[in-house]
């Protein structure tokens, strides 16, 4: 799971910088908040995720790793995809939806976090 999230980040990041680069020459500057929102929620929260995986590996072992990163990353992908829409000058209709499952999906990893982490120093005192 940490090194999915890890991957995924890079995946964000590259298609990130692509697309900002693809701004800059085209000019086209008004996506330059879809090109944010891409980066942001893409890459630097999946690694940080992934991160928090990697550190505490016991929090792979729960039944809702799988579904909080699907959640997180179709959230992702559909909240920059409504974005983009809204910066091309439609209704961003896919914006609200996205949020909803990013919000949802950061929650999960939070009761993910609070609960493991709970839940290791508990196993610590015991051994100790």
């Amino acid at each position: 799971m940490d090194r999915l999230y890890i991957i995924a980040g890079f995946l964000w990041l590259i298609a990130g910088m692509v697309f900002g680069i693809y701004l800059g020459i085209t000019d086209q500057l008004q996506f330059a908040n879809t090109h944010a929102h891409a980066n942001l929620l893409g890459f630097v929260i999946s690694v940080l995720f992934g991160l928090l995986y990697r550190n505490w590996p016991a929090l792979m072992s729960t039944r809702l790793a799988w579904p909080q990163f699907a959640l997180y990353e179709i959230g992702s992908l559909v909240l920059v995809m409504g974005k983009y829409d809204i910066d091309s000058g439609g209704d961003g209709a896919l914006a609200p939806p996205g949020a909803v499952l990013v919000v949802i999906g950061t929650l999960v990893m939070f009761w993910i976090f609070a609960r493991g982490t709970m839940e290791i120093n508990v196993a610590k005192k015991r051994i100790v």
